[in-house]
């Protein structure tokens, strides 16, 4: 073992169970202020400006999950996902305690990064008529929220063909990246849950590809508080939404399918990641296991074999010298043989079978 990974060992969360709990409230809070940001107003001048580019979002994002573990991962681990608190539970690297406590400011960080977000962005006045083309609330957050179906990212695009991303899609896809997601961050801590040296690079570029593969189907919430925060503060305003777009089809005498309301798909968002978390747990428990029990066998030495044809050679040069010379060498033999019969029965001590030098003796005289 180096010196670095002694000191990454060493490494040890903040004892201090107050500095652990701000450090998820306000992590959360930054990190989620951040990808509610890059995926509303961010999607929105990247689609209109350069064009719709999936991996700057999942880039963005990975950087903010890295920068926000560099800075708080000493001190909670910088968890900032209940999936990942949920892991670390099962690993039994936090307590229940500190796992629900998690739980709630990791949530509440979100909703109070998502109702700012929904509260600062300008809007087009519905009674300025001036505006060539008008902004809503909804057009500016629609990309931040998470759903399938007609509530998926891509649904304007998928609809002109005809087909959606489902439930099942989404569910299977959420699982997958989760598990990449989970299974890296795990990796990238001690057994007690301090960071190691590169966590911040490895952590962040798992968000990275499990953002940029799962944004289009589902929003990739990667994360419950990331999907609740931003199904609390936007439902009011996919309500209003539907009810503004139904007014005007009724008016125009079109047809127009109501978006599914953000917390009445929140469930799925909490159950793919909790899942991936239990299988990545099971995993790494096995896997414990089973290193613990291969280091508690203690290997058996051999016993090394005799060579046969020198002891047929030897039988064969006893029985051609002289009756003086055999007596002397049947002597040594007997000598010989008792210190061979001393050898096998230590042999036999050592891996834990009783048995006596006198019985070997007895055998070998027969």
């Amino acid at each position: 073992m180096t010196e670095n990974t002694i000191s990454e060992e060493k490494t040890t969360l903040s004892t201090s169970r107050v500095a652990r709990l701000a450090a998820e409230l306000f992590g959360s809070f930054f990190l989620f202020l951040s990808i509610y940001g890059i995926c509303s107003y961010g999607t929105v001048f990247t689609f209109s400006v350069i064009g719709s580019n999936i991996l700057t979002v999942g880039l963005a994002v990975g950087l903010v999950y890295g920068v926000l573990t560099y800075l708080f991962g000493k001190v909670s681990g910088a968890h900032l996902n209940p999936a990942v608190s949920f892991a670390e539970l099962l690993l039994g690297r936090i307590d229940f305690f500190d796992f629900l406590a998690y739980v709630i400011l990791q949530s509440a960080g979100a909703i109070g990064a998502a109702e700012i977000i929904t509260h600062i962005l300008p809007v087009t006045s519905s009674s300025d008529s001036s505006a060539s083309s008008k902004m809503d609330m909804f057009t500016w957050i629609h990309y931040a929220i998470n759903g399938y179906g007609n509530a998926s990212p891509s649904n304007a695009l998928m609809s002109q063909m005809k087909i959606e991303f489902g439930m099942k899609f989404a569910v299977l896809l959420e699982i997958a990246m989760s598990i990449i997601v989970i299974a890296v961050v795990l990796k990238s801590q001690n057994s007690n849950g301090a960071p190691k040296k590169f966590a911040p690079l490895t952590i962040g570029a798992a968000y990275a590809v499990g953002t940029a593969v799962a944004f289009p189907v589902s929003g990739a919430a990667l994360n419950p508080a990331r999907a609740t925060g931003m199904a609390v503060a936007a439902q009011s305003v996919v309500s209003q939404y539907n009810t503004t777009q139904q007014a005007s089809a009724a008016t125009n005498g079109t047809t127009f399918v109501a978006i599914a309301l953000p917390v009445s798909q929140l469930w799925v968002f909490w159950v793919a990641p909790v899942l991936a978390a239990a299988l990545v747990a099971l995993i790494n428990l096995v896997i414990k296991l089973r290193n613990d029990d291969t280091t508690d066998v203690e290997p058996v030495a051999a016993k090394p074999k005799k060579n046969r044809k020198s002891s047929a050679a030897a039988k064969e040069s006893t029985a051609a010298e002289p009756k003086g010379s055999a007596e002397k060498n049947s002597d040594g033999a007997h000598d010989s043989n008792s210190d061979d019969a001393a050898e096998d029965a230590d042999d036999m001590a050592s891996s834990g079978i009783d048995y006596a030098e006198d019985d070997v003796t007895d055998e070998q005289d027969l």
